[in-house]
């Protein structure tokens, strides 16, 4: 069973037709796992910082998605090993 403290939500949402996947990669794999919890972790804070809008925080804004596009070509990555 994937540790039920392991919010998986972020990386579903983005790769709905890999669930299982995802849930058994983070089962087997120490490093997916890792990943699963970085992109996560960037969505949240992605999130915040949009909702605190304005100008002042255009450039962590920028950063997160840049870093979010990275995770999601790792997590990608995976995924075609797995196939």
């Amino acid at each position: 069973m994937v540790d039920p403290s392991l919010n998986l939500d972020a990386v579903i949402a983005r790769f709905p037709e890999h669930g299982l996947l995802i849930r058994l990669l983070c089962l087997s794999d120490p490093r997916f796992r890792s990943l699963c919890e970085e992109y996560g972790l960037a969505c949240m804070c992605l999130a915040r910082f949009e909702g605190l809008g304005g100008v002042a925080h255009a450039s962590e804004i920028e950063e997160y998605r840049s870093l979010i596009a990275s995770l999601e070509a790792e997590i990608a990555q995976f995924f075609l090993k797995s196939a």
